[in-house]
């Protein structure tokens, strides 16, 4: 029983530790999205440009954990662990969703963006 606690405790670390690195990520992009803007004299509101900043950011680092290891994690586990298979399909299922509700957050921000761009 100890050995499944531990376990579950490394495996819950594991997860603040990733937690935190997708975190630091995140904050990483959003300041330089938002320098990128501002180089660009974008005068898009307040709310609009952090819209944008936080989104992009967002959806960037959860692209980056898609392709570079809920993929290879799923091309790599054996038909036979389907409890693992199944495990991963529903975290990647709900980043998906969490990238899709993102984007759909900030087009209309972004269309502005692009409109300024092609002046």
């Amino acid at each position: 029983m100890e050995v499944e606690l531990g376990t579950k405790t490394e495996r819950i670390c594991e997860m603040s530790e990733a937690r935190n690195a997708e975190v630091d990520a995140i904050s990483n992009l959003q300041n330089r999205i938002e320098a990128t803007l501002r180089k660009l004299n974008y005068g898009g509101d307040a709310d609009s440009i952090g819209n944008i900043v936080h989104h992009l950011a967002e959806v960037a680092v959860m692209g980056q954990k898609l392709a570079e290891k809920s993929l290879p994690a799923f091309l790599e586990l054996s038909a036979t662990d389907r409890e693992a298979l199944a495990d991963l399909i529903v975290d990647m299922r709900y980043e998906l969703v969490e990238m899709k509700e993102a984007i759909e957050d900030m087009e209309p921000e972004l269309l502005l963006l692009m409109n300024f761009l092609n002046k």
